[in-house]
């Protein structure tokens, strides 16, 4: 039996025909509620204050417009004008105004609750049997529109932020954020705040931006592990010699240990790829104090790759999510857009549990596309013919009593219609080389149609 909540045959119907749309809205009511972001803002904003616009109204103007909703903040604000307190100006100061620590604590805390009801659901087992992997990378925020004064009159693009997040493998979620206002600032600047976040029987992977001599120091007084890949600027003394460790799935592999300056000992794997890398070198050398009792030289070449599973999360916060708003010219405006978008995400790994969990066979085979398409298509109906009373129960659920729900709701869900359409590797052809940089494609298809006649009228 369906809980109480879901009776009404309007949402019945959603929920047997746009069943994730009403997942994702169950998550965030629980988890993403006016109460959570007025409760964070309160406890963490040190200048701005409320007066007659909430902190929450900011964040459902712009979660519009992260969802797919609304193309702009203004079209947001327009949509929902009897509701907002304030005029369009006093909105557009609100948000430009909010701390960068508040984006921080949103994602954490969201994470925190998020990460509970995954783990009753279906996590992914950790790659190194002790360690929790978790991965960091930095994202800089696309150039915004010149709307600026300041910014007007010049042909450069206008960087309205840069952000660092921690990506935790097992869940899939972006666990901790770092938000900086200057677009230009360097990664390795922004680490520091991450060692909070960081825990002892953690595995750290990162790119070589991230190895300096310093933070690897840091990261071993926090007996936090690491596999960073190693960055030319680090001087290495090598000991001993180096021996062969057989093949990864890039080339071969060799294991020497390395002393860095400041009297840090670490194992060194080095990677002679088949196929070189994009600036024509073949080997990679990797950083890591992983016992290799724990884990070998092979089995930590092929967990780098795993690497690109924050790349993934980036291009899902940027493609099906609009995490750049490119009309959010003021830094911190920007920063909040990216953070709410990061929300989205992490909500949507959620659902990707819960589907998880009821469709076994098909582990880890959702499309994020077709996902993130049936909420921008539908959520809007969802709130407008389902009142917030019916939502209410949601609110009000455990962390288990959520799992339970999601996982109910999910046994609704038609997996062809969500699972990812896998194509064959793509072939490579010569490319022939023309003097005119354009082509109709209109008369291609008619010189395919006339050799097509010519080849029948040939036949017997």
């Amino acid at each position: 039996m369906m809980p109480r909540m879901v009776c009404s045959a309007v949402l019945q119907r959603f929920v047997s025909q746009r069943p994730v749309a009403v997942m994702v809205r169950s998550v965030l009511e629980r988890q993403l509620g006016d109460c959570f972001f007025d409760t964070t803002f309160a406890e963490v904003a040190q200048e701005q204050y409320t007066r007659e616009l909430a902190f929450s109204t900011c964040a459902r103007l712009l979660s519009q417009v992260t969802l797919g909703q609304a193309k702009s903040v203004h079209a947001a604000f327009v949509k929902d004008r009897e509701t907002i307190p304030v005029s369009i100006a006093s909105l557009y100061e609100k948000l430009q105004h909010i701390e960068p620590q508040v984006c921080e604590e949103l994602v954490h805390r969201s994470a925190a609750s998020v990460n509970e009801v995954i783990r009753r659901l279906n996590r992914r087992a950790e790659p190194i049997p002790g360690y929790r992997l978790r991965i960091v990378d930095g994202n800089v925020l696309a150039g915004s529109e010149h709307r600026l004064k300041e910014l007007r009159g010049t042909a450069m693009a206008a960087l309205p932020g840069r952000t660092l997040a921690l990506y935790e493998y097992a869940t899939g979620l972006i666990g901790a954020l770092v938000a900086c206002e200057d677009g230009q600032t360097s990664e390795r600047r922004l680490v520091s705040p991450l060692l909070e976040h960081l825990e002892k029987g953690d595995l750290l992977m990162a790119d070589r931006n991230f190895c300096t001599a310093v933070f690897l120091q840091e990261l071993k007084e926090l007996a936090v592990a690491f596999l960073i890949r190693h960055h030319a600027g680090l001087s290495l003394t090598f000991v001993g010699k180096a021996r062969s460790r057989g093949r990864c799935q890039t080339g071969k592999v060799r294991e020497q240990q390395v002393r860095l300056n400041c009297g840090l000992v670490c194992r060194a794997i080095i990677i002679v790829r088949r196929q070189p890398l994009s600036d024509g070198s073949r080997k990679v050398t990797l950083l890591t104090n992983v016992p290799s009792r724990n884990a070998s030289a092979r089995r930590l070449a092929d967990l780098y790759l795993q690497r690109w599973t924050i790349e993934e999360a980036f291009r899902q916060l940027t493609e099906y999510l609009a995490c750049e708003v490119r009309t959010l010219g003021y830094p911190k405006a920007a920063l909040f857009a990216f953070t709410l978008a990061v929300l989205a995400y992490n909500a949507l790994r959620c659902v990707q549990a819960a589907l998880n969990a009821a469709h076994p066979d098909h582990q880890n085979d959702w499309s994020a596309f077709y996902l993130a398409w049936e909420v921008k298509a539908t959520f809007e109906g969802l709130l407008v013919a389902v009142p917030a009373e019916e939502w209410q129960p949601v609110a009000a659920m455990s962390n288990a009593e959520l799992a339970a729900f999601l996982k109910q709701l999910a046994q609704h869900v038609k997996p062809e219609r969500y699972t990812k359409h896998r194509r064959g590797p793509k072939k490579t052809v010569p490319r022939k080389k023309v003097r005119s940089r354009h082509v109709s494609t209109a008369k291609l298809l008619q010189q395919r149609k006339s050799q097509q006649n010519k080849t029948v009228a040939a036949s017997p």
